[in-house]
Order: structure tokens, then C-alpha cells, then sequence
């Protein structure tokens, strides 16, 4: 359970009472999302600290140098990389457990949540920011998705660590809740003729408590990345701030503009 508030508060400041650790997030980030969802399905109590990662902080670039999303403070160290903290939260925290105990299972759960990090998530970029049902981007993320659904044909399990829900789901998940949020923008659309298995698990998803407990407004989904995907993103929206800050976004794969990487300020 996160205590969710938009006042920034310091690595080093104390962390509000029942709470373990503090979770540097940015409400509409799919990956700190695979962070909140491993929280989540251990019930564990945090602070979470949403960055406006258009206007960060100076000290930010103190536990992470390059000015992501998630950042986790705990017993007064850091860690940052949306898997690397997701893995933290895994092994600091072990029950329940969400590893898979057999080495080979634990393996080919890193396969699936391995290919889709370095294939899928470009391939859904790619779509979101051509806006359109570019052909070439269509195909190239249809490609990716048809890989992940014959993973799951082949494990013959509902989830992609086997027979009940595990750090792999959990780590795939956020993208394709925003599946929905893509089709808005641009059209494509998953079916279960073409994706029995991936849209049954994708039901099956929707029954989870962490999933639940970490979804985001739809509304809010589609505001976000319309913004997003012409360049001008709104990283504080869902929040009371004023004086957002726009900037460039330049990459395929959803990242900014890498200037806005950098220290700006000591503050």
C-alpha cells in the first residue's frame, strides 16, 4: 500500500510512519509501475514521491545520475532501473515469493520479460508515436506481440510463470494495460482470435489485487500519452501543480529529451 502524496520529500528525510521504504515514481511511468506492482503484491506500506520529471529536482540526480524513474530508498541506501529495483523488492522482501524456485522456469521467465524489454516496448513506441496505423509500425509491434503470445502456447500455463501469477506477469503488465489507451491513439487493436492465450491472461490480470491496487484512469492514460506522443508530455498530470514544464520527446522508444537528463541546478 503506497502513501501517494506530490510533495517532494528528500532521500533523507523520515519516511512516514508504518511505511519501509520510499519509491520515487512518476504516476503514469509503466516501468516504476512494475515497482508499485511488486509492492503491491506483497502489501507492503511505502512513500511514494511522484517526480515531475520535466522540472527534477537537482538532488535527484544524486541517487540516480540519470534522471529516471524508479528510484527506491531503503535502510539508507538506493537503487534505480525499473528491473534492477523490481529484483530489490523481490529479494529484500521474499514473501510472498514471486520468483519461480526452479532455475530453469526462473530462466525462461527472464527470457520473456527479456524479450520484451528489448523488442516489445521499442515496438509499442514506435506505434504510439506514429499516431496512426502506420503499416511498417503496425507489423513491427503485431510481430512482437505474436512472439510473447506463442511464449505463452507453448508454456500451456495461464501466466507466464507458470500456473499462478509471478514476477514475470508482473514485469510484461504494464504495457499491455495500456494496450487499450494505444488503440485510442492509433487503432490497433489485440483480439482474442488472434491472441487467444495473451487475452486470457490479460483477463486473468485484470482479477489481481496488485493490478487492481496499480491501475491508472484510462482517461488519464490517453490525456498522458496524446501529450506524449507529439512531443509536449505532461509528466505531473492526474496531480495539483502548476508551472508544468514541456519538452522534447525524441526517441522511438519513449524516452526525452536527453538534455533534460542532466543537472540543471543545485538545488
Amino acid at each position: 500500500m503506497a502513501l501517494n502524496e506530490d510533495v517532494l520529500r528528500l532521500p533523507g528525510d523520515p519516511l512516514p510512519e508504518g511505511c519501509v521504504l520510499r519509491l520515487y515514481s512518476m504516476r503514469m511511468c509503466p516501468y516504476a509501475q512494475r515497482a508499485r506492482l511488486v509492492l503491491a503484491a506483497k502489501d507492503i506500506k511505502y512513500d511514494r514521491v511522484n517526480i515531475d520529471l520535466n522540472n527534477k529536482p537537482g538532488w535527484f540526480f544524486d541517487v540516480n545520475p540519470n534522471g529516471e524513474v524508479p528510484v527506491i530508498i531503503h535502510n539508507g541506501n538506493h537503487v534505480y532501473q525499473s528491473l534492477v529495483c523490481a529484483e530489490y523488492i523481490e529479494e529484500a522482501f521474499p514473501t510472498p515469493k514471486l520468483y519461480n524456485t526452479d532455475p530453469v522456469d526462473r530462466a525462461w521467465e527472464k527470457i520473456y520479460y527479456g524479450h520484451w524489454n528489448s523488442k516489445g516496448i521499442p515496438a509499442f513506441y514506435s506505434l504510439m508515436k506514429a499516431g496512426c496505423l502506420d503499416p511498417e509500425q503496425t507489423k513491427r509491434l503485431t510481430e512482437q506481440i505474436t512472439v510473447m503470445e506463442n511464449f505463452l502456447q507453448k508454456k500451456k500455463t495461464p501466466y507466464f510463470s507458470g500456473n499462478k501469477l509471478g514476477f514475470a506477469d508482473y514485469m510484461i503488465w504494464p504495457w499491455f494495460e495500456r494496450m487499450p489507451m494505444l488503440g485510442e491513439i492509433t487503432g490497433f487493436q489485440m483480439t482474442k482470435e488472434v491472441f487467444p492465450h495473451l487475452m486470457a491472461w490479460i483477463d486473468k490480470m485484470w482479477q489481481d489485487k496488485a493490478a487492481q491496487e496499480c491501475k491508472i484512469d484510462s482517461k488519464l492514460f490517453v490525456d498522458h500519452y496524446s501529450k506524449y506522443r507529439t512531443g509536449k508530455p505532461d509528466f505531473t498530470i492526474g496531480a495539483q501543480k502548476d508551472n508544468i514544464v514541456h519538452e522534447t520527446l525524441e526517441n522511438l522508444d519513449g524516452l526525452r529529451d536527453p538534455s533534460t537528463r542532466f543537472r540543471q541546478s543545485k538545488n
